[in-house]
């Protein structure tokens, strides 16, 4: 936008400028036209709407209107998108009028109406269901004849805990991958879960163990992957597992890449929840100059010394090697301030103008009335702060390349993926910078946070969220700590829910699944990681484009993976795939023996 019409007040444009500004004409959201509309119709209230103010509004509606297909190259991150509940409960009447919808029509093996909603609820688009080793013994529910509604069971994913798989999961994992690879499949991703369903009336239940295989897109069939199922069995039947169902679909794994820092706000500044980006907490969205691939930064460190000894003062951020560069290139921060100012204003003048003309009547309320004129004024008040803080994070630039080692899954024996990239930052971009935190924004207050990480009161009591919701990093989680969650659902399930904030999709929680998942990219890159599954359908995806380098974590403060990859589906991703933190800095502390990552402890026991 030319700078001189920042400032200028919508009601005082012409048509003609409206249009040129991009508020006004065709191509334009409707949510901008509606807005500039409501401003011209009600001057007295809504006089003091700005170009800036609709700008910002309309930079929002640009994001959420590019979403990607995961066919498309990840380089640009999207905004998440999920059905809502009321589109999830009424997606039946898709398969209707397809009249072999509830038969098996060869050469699949299993009805479309199961294909497509077996997996219903763990994203908004979920994966399609190809073969399944329980496939008689648990029929799936169909709607009766002639039925116009149907509630189809929803599904949440969950971690795989204290079984006897997990002790002997790194044993037949390995001969799993053997087993598929002598039948000639072509595999994406073998890991475990479990599913809790919730059918129509009835309480939640929790299924057995799943041994969950994703194999490449149109590489096989239903066929195929059930004469497979046996000898999976038997290899588990070998060490006395015998209580695992062994599910099967297809999907490909996704590399998820997409001024100084600024302090922490209280949470009354109008700057609170709009500056994360761009302050001194985690979760930073960096941006390669070259072709602005953009990814997350993970955490920052202090070199302290140089490999040879000598003093250092050089302050280095870690990301993921595929959001940065193998040369020089400057990495900046990634995106500007998306604001609601606008939006509030014109509610609040709506309400404003409701309330007076009840005014004189036996509904007038004269406290309502002012406090919301107070709140208006407030925000006018805001605006001009508020576009000062845009005009800063302008000023983007963060740092400069230092190391980015080959992609690689074979640095050791764990052959977990070296993602991972360093940059030094510009040292005027630190001069707020005291830790790694996470500022947890102001999605949730402190206390759902705690209810959501630790939703059992025994188990909560003790623990809090900061009060300002800046969560700092105390350690890096260990294979034993990982493997002996002190969390547990309602239920008497244990469970570890993590969070990330990441450029994309923000604070998220989901599921840590328990064992370690076995990948395998289309470029037949094969390695072990770490997995987390979707919190629940109604809180959205864990991750998307643009969130690689993510650092997840407890509620606790401990530090768990670096986020690298998914599985999308659409604008939605069921899975997210991350290398263990604990891994990452035992990587770093090779190149930059003398690190020291602000207090963060890690073991390597």
């Amino acid at each position: 936008m030319d700078p001189a019409y920042l400032n200028k007040k919508i009601v005082d444009l012409s048509d003609d400028e409206l249009i040129a500004l991009g508020f006004q004409g065709e191509n334009v959201a409707p949510g901008i036209k509606r807005m500039v509309d409501k401003v011209k119709a009600d001057p007295i209230h809504l006089g003091t709407v700005t170009c800036f103010m609709v700008d910002c509004l309309k930079r929002r509606y640009t994001v959420q209107a590019s979403p990607q297909d995961a066919t498309q190259s990840p380089a640009s991150p999207t905004s998440p998108v999920s059905a809502t509940l009321s589109q999830a409960e009424t997606v039946y009447p898709e398969l209707r009028s397809d009249s072999d919808a509830h038969t098996v029509v060869a050469p699949n093996l299993i009805s479309k109406f199961e294909m497509k909603y077996w997996y219903h609820g763990i994203s908004g688009d979920p994966p399609k269901l190809l073969w399944r080793s329980d496939l008689k013994s648990n029929p799936f529910p169909n709607p009766p004849p002639g039925a116009r509604f149907f509630k189809i069971p929803t599904k949440t994913a969950h971690g795989v805990f204290n079984t006897p798989l997990n002790d002997v999961w790194d044993e037949v994992a390995p001969r799993i991958l053997a087993s598929m690879k002598a039948h000639s499949l072509k595999y994406s991703a073998l890991k475990t879960v479990r599913f809790s369903t919730v059918e129509d009336g009835k309480d939640e239940t929790l299924g057995p163990v799943v041994v969950w295989i994703a194999v490449r897109p149109n590489t096989t069939n239903a066929g195929a992957v059930r004469d497979a199922t046996p000898d999976i069995l038997h290899i588990l039947a070998d060490v006395r597992i015998t209580d695992v169902i062994v599910e099967w679909y297809e999907a490909s794994v996704v590399r998820l890449v997409g001024p100084p820092l600024m302090s922490v706000e209280d949470n009354t500044d109008p700057k609170f929840g709009l500056n994360h980006p761009f302050n001194t907490g985690l979760g930073i969205p960096i941006a390669r100059q070259s072709d602005d691939a953009q990814g997350t930064l993970t955490l920052l460190f202090k070199e302290m010394k140089t490999s040879s000894g000598e003093p250092s003062e050089r302050i280095l951020a870690l990301t993921s090697k595929h959001v940065a560069s193998v040369d020089t290139t400057p990495i900046t921060s990634s995106t500007g301030p998306t604001l609601s100012t606008s939006s509030d204003v014109v509610i609040l003048a709506g309400e404003i103008e409701a309330l007076e003309s009840k005014l004189g009547t036996p509904k007038e309320n004269r406290t309502a009335l002012k406090l919301k004129k107070n709140a208006l004024n407030a925000l006018n008040e805001d605006n001009p702060m508020l576009q000062t803080f845009f005009d800063e994070v302008n000023a983007d630039w963060f740092g400069v390349v230092d190391w980015a080692p080959k992609i690689s899954a074979r640095v050791d024996d764990c052959h977990y993926t070296r993602d991972i990239a360093t940059f030094a930052v510009y040292g005027e971009k630190l001069k707020n910078f005291e830790r790694n935190i996470v500022d947890l924004g102001n999605q949730y207050t402190s206390r759902q946070l705690g209810d959501h990480f630790w939703p059992v009161a025994a188990v909560l009591e003790g623990r809090t969220i900061p009060a300002n919701r800046q969560l700092p990093i105390r350690c890096a989680l260990t294979g034993r700590r990982l493997s002996n969650p002190d969390t547990q659902d309602k239920n008497g399930n244990p469970l570890y829910i993590v969070g990330k904030y990441g450029n994309t999709t923000k604070l998220t929680l989901g599921r840590y699944s328990g064992m370690d998942a076995y990948i395998c990219t289309d470029l037949g890159l094969e390695s072990r990681e770490m997995v987390v599954y979707n919190y629940h359908k109604t809180f959205g995806n864990f991750s998307d484009y643009g969130d690689s380098g993510s650092l997840i974590f407890t509620g606790d403060g401990d530090a768990l993976a670096s986020l690298h990859s998914g599985m999308p589906r659409g604008t939605d991703n069921h899975v997210t795939y991350a290398t263990p933190i604990w891994w990452v800095i035992k990587q770093v502390l090779v190149e930059y023996p003398f690190a020291e990552f602000y207090g963060i402890t890690c073991s390597f026991d």
